[in-house]
């Protein structure tokens, strides 16, 4: 067998490799840097919603569908990147509420049903007492359920204006009453305008 004799220099790394390290250490920092630069530039990620703002969606892929609203209350901010036409989320201290339209809507307890899956599948709740809902001041109707958790309850309000356009509302706050006030759904929608079909 024959020895192998490796030099160290004062930084121990084997003589005659130092441009290895350099490469490996900006493989590293580059990315690190550059994401840093965006989220600088980007700024905030948390929009601040002014009270009496007036927000709109427009359903997606088929644009047959737009919203218009307004958050009841101030004090509420949206997470996140706001680029999606046809959803939003909401955060008030612990309360989280979510606004979507859709259009072309031939069955509205079949459209609740779809949209609440993935909000029972994501956080281990539950649903049920689905029944009509209607709030006359807007001219919308639908149905509505109770979403319970371990330690959150709230609801899922899924209206239409009766041509195909429907809007859908979720409200999460921690309790385990689904019938409190801050999840209930009528201050909300009364400030729905809901066109389209």
């Amino acid at each position: 067998m024959s020895e192998v004799t490796i030099r160290l220099n004062r930084l121990g790394l084997e003589q005659g490799r130092m441009w290895q390290a350099v490469v490996a250490a900006l493989a590293i920092a580059l990315p690190v840097g550059l994401w840093l630069g965006l989220e600088r530039a980007l700024g905030d990620s948390v929009l601040s919603i002014g009270d009496g703002d007036t927000l709109y969606l427009q359903s997606y892929p088929v644009p047959g569908a737009r919203l218009e609203y307004e958050l009841p209350g101030s004090g509420w901010t949206s997470p996140g990147v706001h680029f999606a036409d046809q959803r939003q989320n909401f955060v008030l201290d612990h309360l989280r509420a979510s606004v979507e339209v859709d259009s072309g809507v031939d069955s509205l307890e079949r459209l609740l049903d779809r949209r609440v899956q993935p909000v029972i599948g994501q956080n281990g709740y539950v649903y049920n007492n689905v029944r009509e809902y209607a709030h006359d001041g807007a001219g919308l109707s639908g149905y509505r359920a109770d979403i319970i958790g371990i330690d959150s309850a709230g609801s899922i309000t899924v209206v239409g204006n009766g041509k195909g356009a429907a809007a859908i509302l979720i409200l999460i706050a921690p309790g385990s009453d689904p019938a409190a006030p801050e999840v209930d759904p009528d201050p909300y929608v009364a400030a729905f305008v809901l066109e389209g079909k």
